[in-house]
């Protein structure tokens, strides 16, 4: 799975119509490539891809009094919009972060209750490996890197952590924190 691909999607979606280089602004302004993999000059290779894979499609925004020069604007399809939500999915119970950080970036395009059922999966998925990392022989003299008794604490500690923030943040969601698709100004 692409986080670019995710990226693009969910931006473009956001804004409803935009060009390339308002993408890349909205991503650079984020900060994207410190918690993804995405570099500022795969947004528009990404773009290209989406647009001949028909996921976005350039459009017409209306707009009659352009401001500098002329910029293709794109929409996504209906293809593109249900591409976004299997990437949105699939990402929000990955045990990557970066994949899982794309995610968190547009799950309020989600409604409140799938969100929290993807994290639950993902919460699941990540006990299992701590208590799989935990099983793991490790030697006080390792004869692998894989019996290494720091090398298996590292992970034991990385996937510990990521299933106490999987679990804060049902929490959050579970009390109402945030706004999520569907739901009313009334939610914080």
């Amino acid at each position: 799975m692409s986080s670019a691909r995710l990226l693009v999607l969910g931006t473009i979606l956001r804004h409803g119509i935009a060009h390339g280089y308002a993408v890349y602004q909205d991503l650079a302004s984020w900060r994207a490539e410190t918690w993804t993999n995405v570099k500022p000059g795969s947004i528009y290779h990404a773009m290209e891809k989406l647009e001949s894979q028909g996921l976005i499609e350039a459009v017409d925004s209306g707009d009659r009094v352009k401001r500098g020069p002329a910029r293709t604007e794109y929409a996504l399809t209906e293809q593109g919009k249900a591409e976004f939500v299997s990437l949105l999915e699939a990402a929000l119970k990955n045990n990557d972060i970066q994949l899982y950080a794309a995610g968190i970036a547009f799950m309020e395009l989600l409604p409140r209750e799938r969100i929290m059922a993807l994290l639950k999966e993902r919460l699941a998925s990540l006990r299992d490996s701590a208590a799989f990392l935990k099983t793991l022989p490790i030697e006080a003299l390792p004869s692998a890197p894989s019996r290494h008794p720091e090398l298996v604490g590292v992970w034991v500690g990385y996937v510990e952590c990521a299933a106490s923030a999987t679990q804060n943040l049902i929490q959050s969601l579970a009390e109402g924190k945030y706004r999520f698709l569907g739901e009313s100004e009334g939610k914080s």
